[in-house]
């Protein structure tokens, strides 16, 4: 047989499907900060709902808003992360065995 490292090389499967992950995730996670900032924003204005409840609501999205853009924001970093841990190219069977476990998702 030879040596695995003279084994013919293709595309990596994982790497392609985070590369799309990623890609997708700079719009979405756009989208999902500007609908958490609107939100938050109708609600300072007191047009929506108005009250003691209603303060005491828009307290709790504040901070739920604050919370939620922190870890939206580490979603394409973390996406970075496993991108630069994946080899551009594995062996056929490494990239079968990848393609069938993306099929679960």
């Amino acid at each position: 047989m030879g040596e695995p490292d003279a084994q013919p090389k293709v595309e990596n499967p994982y790497l392609a499907s985070l590369k799309r992950l990623k890609n997708s995730l700079g719009a979405e996670t756009e989208m999902l900060k500007k609908q958490l900032e609107t939100a938050a924003k109708d609600m300072d204005s007191k047009r929506v709902w108005a009250g003691k409840a209603a303060s005491d609501w828009a307290k709790d999205l504040e901070g739920r808003r604050s919370h939620m853009k922190l870890l939206v924001e580490k979603l394409i970093p973390a996406v970075d992360a496993e991108i630069a841990k994946c080899p551009e190219k594995v062996t056929p069977g490494e990239a079968k065995m990848m393609r069938m476990d993306l099929q679960g998702f």
